[in-house]
């Protein structure tokens, strides 16, 4: 599939998906500033954001706030 692709036109091709998960990281990482977390403390679920691509910031969403 990506074969006689340049790396030009790979990097165009995943711009997207690059963008939409940094957009995702940034917008855990205001709802981490704003919302009160449980299971683990704010600096955890940091890290838990920035490093497990995904998962992490769905993972905070889903189970890392608390309901108020």
């Amino acid at each position: 599939m990506l074969n006689g692709m340049t790396t030009v036109e790979i990097i165009k091709m995943l711009a997207p998906l690059i963008i939409l998960e940094l957009c995702l990281k940034a917008f855990c990482l205001y709802r981490l500033y704003k919302d009160k977390v449980k299971f683990f403390p704010q600096y955890i679920w940091a890290i838990i954001i920035l490093v497990i691509s995904t998962i992490g910031p769905l993972g905070y969403l889903l189970i890392g706030r608390k309901k108020d």
